[in-house]
């Protein structure tokens, strides 16, 4: 849990190197600096007035909450600024700052508005800037509470874009050689200085012609305008680095290095990626040049200007020549060595560890499809199977299910529906849907190497190859996964892939996949120094420096080495040749082969850039691939679907939700909708309409296969804290004396204390005032309240005892309360009952029972009494369908009298094996257990075959209902209210309010209320209060 206001504000501070921009009064040039007195904290702000939301998730449009990165500036108006700090860890937070600003150009130093000239010490002027700030802005800043934190499910966004183009003009102030960067959203661009017209300068830059040399002579400067037009007029006429440049989104520069090659300069800068590119692994780390801490703090926050001493003092430390002593054992500290980092990048250290070094498919990283919370197997398979059961077809309830569960629920509603109803889903699915809906529901029920292996067949399989499937797949997956495929695909088919691959490929092609195939490119995340230079150099020797190309050695490097050294072999290569690897690959090969390659590359680089890509050719034009619009989308919906979406609309400039609604149509268009849709879109599903007897989604419940009352702990009443059974005895004998009694703390008491509490009440109250505390309630209360109040003082097992008495005692027999008792009671709590009922009535149970029922429900009766039934796990399918079989066969001509069958199978099968049984009549006959039972009994003793039934596949739903007929109609049954409150209150009562909710769509506490009155509902409703709202 956050901790607030353990970490100290942050402080916002505007750097103008203007005296007369006094407390909140800045013009558009003046730049904020929002910084911590913690080291290793995140800093996030708001520049709307609205509170910052560390743990904001990301979505396609505006941004309040920003990242601070470092300083910048503000639009023309009045900003409210908030700022929080934040630990790398998210577990402490500091109070929220908040500052006013008025940005206005006025308040330049620049600017003049009056015809009298003023010194900039003149104090006059500053009292009158002082008088005008006090009336415009009483309030200068103010500390607020802590936020209010959110579930955290993405990256904080960083809320920076490309620094603006002017940055290089020279007669702009000293504040332009930083990288400049400005707010993208929310805020409109800064206005042009009124003194400053370099308009026709600027606009023309890049037309400038380019000079041999730079001037050299300390000349910084003109020495990057220089570089910078050499480098845009490069690319300019290279049209693949044109399309590289393009695509990348380029945040604030990390690192730049200086390099003396002997006859050539080389200049090496590292940018920081945005969300969507940050992939797997970490690069090799360049050299990274010590800035002086005149330049830069070490938290890369800009200063204000410096004056001309201090420029002086930088432009002698800035890209010192590499043979300079100082730095040359640090830059021979961190050639290519990841381990070794310096202090100051701590902060960027921490947050690359969160990133798994090697790729593999189960780490989840940011799918828009999660696991469904509120998973229940069960009812997904009865719902999809009544939508797909009769004329027509529900495809929204297949649509809401199969696009909502993960991968894992989804193979687990694949095989329980064929426990369930005997018939595959996958047939079922393809008698009742058509087209690309059906092959897309299709592919959702098999796992993620199944359909791997079903996608490579269908790659294979007929004349001709899929190509772009086979490379896709097989360069794009993990060792782990290849290697699984390669299992899966010859238990699937019967056959060698590489052999099938061998046959329908040729050439360097061939080799290229087969040695993916292998799944042995080395994972490691050690960089191997010795080969970087000898594989750069053996890829140009093989490629753009031969007369024809070696083939085979860009398929040993590129399928051989892993992505951190391929990384720095792709560097290093730039030394020998001037164009990047992707473009040498296309220059120097063609076909499959090329595509094949630069496949590597770019997921190497950018994995989901590279699915990115594939969904822009799939959905691109006339026509769509939908194979690939299938293929991409579910094997990455899991995974990184949420930054391939990013990358989709960076290339695209437009969302893939858009592009996909536009080019698919009718139900094949809202299952990709509903798998790309964001886990904070999907809502839980409203409860399905069920039938009576079907069972119910219960959050957080699942049904024990061997039924103890001990071991569910999902009740409502627990041992109150700080308790004190001689305080509690003093404290009724207190109430209960003398005129009146005080119900409330009857209540209070006897609400609020578990069973065991309770009976250590009464037993104090007896010792300290000679007094039955049971005798005393009788005494001091009367109706259904003195009835619930002595029911609450006995034991569990002495109140089944006096229950089952009650039901058999006297005229008539309530023959429900008899089979609630004994069939939702484990064995041990049976034979305890036995016992405890000789103990209080002097007459067996059995006694009992026999002589007040008759016939196959006393038989039943008998049978429960027993309490000898099997409790075990294990499940024997062959013996299931066998019992399964005699219940059938017994007919409508025997069942109805051989009643005998049932009551023996339920003896002596357990719990599990008899789940196993009715889902095998099920199969057999179309019908439920349920059904059968219905229509071959009928009186008591089908009430109590359904109440069995019921008890066995939820307890939870059985007692609902009973609760449910307790209450409706005229009347109210208060003898079953209190006994399955009470007996239920420790147990699994939670489970029931929320069934009950489910079934009828009502608050149990609801119909309590509304049907009783008094101290009776009050204590009622006392004993249903959820645990976290008891003192």
């Amino acid at each position: 849990m956050l901790k607030a206001g353990s970490l100290p504000s942050p402080i916002i501070t505007p750097l103008s190197s203007n005296p007369l921009s006094l407390k909140n009064k800045i013009d558009t040039q003046t730049f904020i600096e929002i910084r911590s007195d913690v080291p290793n904290v995140r800093i996030y702000f708001t520049v709307d007035g609205s509170k910052p939301d560390p743990f904001q998730i990301f979505r396609t449009g505006s941004i309040s909450t920003y990242l601070y990165r470092g300083a910048f500036r503000l639009g023309l108006g009045r900003r409210v600024l908030k700022a929080i700090a934040v630990t790398n860890n998210g577990l402490r937070e500091s109070n929220i700052i908040t500052k006013f600003l008025d940005v206005n150009d006025k308040y330049s130093e620049n600017y003049d508005d009056s015809p009298n000239e003023h010194s900039d010490n003149d104090p006059s002027l500053v009292d009158n800037y002082q008088s005008k700030l006090d009336d415009d802005f009483s309030i200068q800043s103010s500390i607020e509470g802590p936020i209010s934190p959110v579930s955290y499910t993405g990256t904080p966004v960083n809320a920076w874009s490309t620094p603006d183009e002017n940055w290089i003009d020279p007669n702009r102030n000293s504040q332009y050689e930083y990288t400049r960067e400005q707010m993208a959203v929310r805020l409109p661009p800064p206005p042009q200085p009124r003194v400053m017209n370099t308009t026709h300068e600027e606009e023309n830059f890049w037309d400038r012609k380019t000079k041999p040399l730079s001037p050299g002579n300390g000349n910084w400067k003109k020495t990057l305008e220089h570089l910078f037009l050499n480098i845009y007029n490069y690319v300019k006429d290279e049209r693949e680095l044109r399309e590289l440049f393009g695509w990348k989104i380029f945040g604030r520069i990390e690192t730049i290095r200086l390099i003396d090659k002997g006859n050539i300069y080389q200049v090496l800068a590292t940018f920081k990626k945005s969300l969507g590119e940050q992939t797997f692994h970490e690069g090799p780390p360049l050299p990274i040049r010590k800035r002086s801490s005149k330049r830069r703090s070490t938290k890369r926050i800009r200063t204000p200007p410096d004056t001309d001493e201090e420029k002086s003092n930088r432009y002698t430390h800035s890209l010192r020549p590499p043979d300079t002593k100082e730095e040359r054992p640090t830059r021979h500290t961190h050639s290519l060595k990841p381990s070794v980092r310096q202090e100051e990048f701590t902060h960027e250290e921490e947050e690359e560890q969160r990133t798994p070094k090697i790729y593999t498919e189960e780490i989840v990283q940011q799918g828009t499809l999660i696991p469904f919370p509120h998973f229940n197997v069960e009812q997904d398979c009865k719902n999809l199977h009544e939508s797909m059961k009769g004329v027509g077809t529900d495809e929204d309830t297949l649509i809401q299910i199969l696009g909502n569960r993960s991968n894992d629920q989804r193979l687990k509603i694949r095989d329980k529906y064929k426990t369930m109803f005997g018939q595959d889903l996958e047939n079922d699915i393809k008698g009742d849907t058509s087209g690309n809906f059906r092959k897309i529901l299709i592919n959702l029920l098999y796992s993620p190497v199944e359909y791997d292996c079903y996608e490579l067949q269908r790659a294979i399989k007929g004349l001709g190859t899929n190509d772009e499937a086979l490379i896709e797949i097989l360069a794009s997956r993990s060792n782990k996964r290849l290697r699984a495929i390669n299992d899966q695909y010859a238990k699937l088919f019967n056959q060698s892939l590489e052999k099938n691959i061998v046959n329908d490929t040729s050439g360097h092609f061939k080799k290229l996949l087969i040695a993916l195939l292998q799944g042995q490119r080395s994972e490691s995340n050690q960089i191997n120094e010795n080969e970087i230079k000898n594989d750069a150099k053996q890829l140009y020797e093989a490629g753009e420096k031969k007369w024809g190309t070696d083939e085979s050695k860009f398929i040993q490097i590129l399928c051989n080495r892993s992505d951190v050294q391929l990384k720095a072999v792709f560097e290093v290569y730039q030394q020998y040749s001037k164009k990047d690897i992707e473009v040498d690959i296309k220059s120097e090969t063609s076909g499959s082969l090329c595509n094949g390659l630069l496949t590597i590359v770019r997921v190497m680089r950018n994995r989901p850039g590279f699915f990115a890509y594939q969904l822009k050719k799939a959905l691109k034009d006339a026509g769509t691939d939908e194979d690939e619009l299938n293929r991409v989308i579910i094997s990455r919906c899991e995974v990184d679907m949420i930054q391939i979406k990013e990358e989709y609309e960076n290339i695209m400039k437009r969302s893939l939700e858009d592009h996909i609604h536009n080019d698919t149509s009718g139900d094949y268009r809202k299952i990709l909708l509903e798998l790309i849709k964001d886990p904070s879109q999907r809502t839980r599903q409203k409860p399905e309409k069920t039938k009576k007897h079907e069972n119910v989604d219960v959050s957080d419940y699942e049904q024990p296969e061997i039924y103890k009352e001990e071991i569910i702990q999902q009740g409502t009443m627990v041992a109150a804290k700080n308790f004190d059974a001689n305080r509690d005895a003093d404290a009724l004998r207190k109430a209960m004396k003398g005129w009146g009694t005080d119900e409330k703390i009857l209540i209070d008491i006897l609400g609020n204390r578990n069973i065991a509490q309770r009976l250590e009440i009464k037993t104090a109250f007896k010792n300290k005032h000679n007094h039955d505390l049971v005798s005393d309630l009788k005494s001091e209360t009367s109706g259904n309240f003195s009835k619930l109040l002595e029911q609450l003082m006995l034991d569990p097992v002495e109140l089944d005892c006096f229950e089952l008495k009650q039901a058999v005692k006297g005229a008539g027999t309530d023959e429900e309360a008899l089979i609630e008792i004994l069939a939702s009671r484990s064995n041990e709590r049976i034979r305890s009952i036995n016992e405890t009922y000789v103990k209080m009535h002097s007459k067996p149970l059995e006694k009992d029972v026999k002589s007040d029922t008759s016939g196959n429900f006393r038989f039943l009766l008998v049978s429960l009494l027993q309490g000898n039934r099997p409790e075990t796990t294990e499940v024997n399918v062959n013996q299931a369908k066998k019992d399964a079989q005699s219940l059938i066969d017994a007919g409508s001509d025997k069942f109805g009298t051989d009643e005998a069958k049932f009551n023996t199978l339920y003896c002596n099968r357990s719990d599990s094996q008899l789940k196993v049984i009715f889902k095998q009549i099920a199969e057999l006959t179309g019908k439920s257990i349920e059904e059968m039972v219905k229509k071959e009994t009928g009186g008591d003793l089908q009430n109590g075959i359904l109440a069995v039934i019921r008890c066995i596949q939820s307890r939870p739903q059985f007692f609902a209902e009973r609760l449910h007929n307790a209450m409706k109609g005229l009347g109210t049954k208060e003898s079953t209210l209190n006994r399955i409150i009470i007996t239920r209150s420790e147990i699994d009562l939670i489970q029931i309010k929320k069934t009950y909710k489910n079934l009828f769509n009502h608050e149990l506490e609801q119909d309590v209320s509304s049907d009783t009155s008094g101290d009776y509902k009050k204590l009622l409703l006392e004993i249903l209060k959820d645990p976290s709202q008891r003192n």
